[in-house]
């Protein structure tokens, strides 16, 4: 039986004046852990708390701000003609935390010779900031932080990487057109071009503790990391290095500086060992 949703925010502006009032007017232990009348009633508040932390958990570790989440919890019909647990119920958790922005599983039991046991499921909704465009961003731009915003969004059963920090896209590049209003997420973004096909690039050498640069020209484009072919100005060598910034790439072959007596050639010779 699904039970109605349950709305919970992880910090509230007046929840010091709220537990005040109820402690003005109730017993300590009836604010804190109100009286449960039914099986249902305390299967239902330990599901709800457990379901609470593992969501908070994982608010935790992905480092959410202002989020919210509801639960749709379903306890077993045939909880009706159980009795209500004389002892204090157990319930562990039968689902991986991985799993907990789709579906909780939990194991409620009521110990002793007429307690009871029930498996409930819970299905979360949980509403998080995310980095949306303020407007079309066409395929191949580089993202700024005027093109982006933050808004609230339910992140339940996505399986694609969110993105809830803007810092973590700006400076990269669209894949494809991202429409306003939708999130955008990891696998849309890649790195900028840094080096262009045919573009001139300074080639960096590092060898024994010394830096060389010469130039050189990009046989094909590449972002940071990328590893690609360039051929030596000097030498007219092709040789393979990883783009490290724009228009700079570094060697992956050993490269040795040649300086000539006169002063007047120089030139870096790279080659495999």
């Amino acid at each position: 039986m699904k039970l109605p949703s349950y709305v919970r925010k992880p910090s509230f502006p007046f929840a010091a004046e709220i537990m005040l009032a109820l402690c003005c007017v109730l017993p300590v232990h009836a604010a804190v852990h109100p009286i449960q009348h039914s099986a249902r009633e305390q299967i239902n508040a330990l599901v709800l708390t457990a379901a609470g932390h593992e969501i908070d958990a994982l608010a935790h570790k992905q480092q959410w701000q202002d989020y919210r989440y509801t639960f749709n919890i379903y306890i077993p019909s045939a909880v009706s003609n159980s009795a209500l647990c004389a002892s204090a119920p157990q319930i562990t958790a039968n689902s991986s935390p991985e799993m907990a922005l789709s579906r909780m599983n939990f194991v409620v039991t009521c110990p002793g010779n007429a307690g009871w046991k029930y498996n409930v499921a819970v299905r979360p909704d949980v509403s998080v900031p995310v980095v949306m465009p303020k407007s079309l961003i066409a395929r191949d731009a580089v993202i700024t932080a005027d093109d982006l915003q933050l808004k609230k969004f339910n992140i339940s059963n996505q399986r694609e990487g969110l993105i809830t920090n803007m810092d973590e896209a700006i400076g990269l590049t669209s894949k494809r057109a991202l429409q306003p209003g939708k999130p955008i997420t990891r696998s849309e973004l890649v790195q900028p071009i840094l080096v262009k096909r045919d573009q001139p690039v300074m080639i960096v050498s590092h060898m024994a503790g010394i830096t060389a640069s010469m130039p050189g020209v990009a046989l094909k484009n590449g972002r940071k990391g990328d590893v690609i072919k360039i051929r030596n100005s000097s030498s007219q060598r092709i040789i393979s290095g990883v783009v490290d910034d724009t228009g700079v790439v570094t060697t992956l072959t050993a490269c040795l500086l040649y300086i000539f007596c006169d002063g007047i050639k120089v030139f870096l010779y790279c080659r495999r060992f």
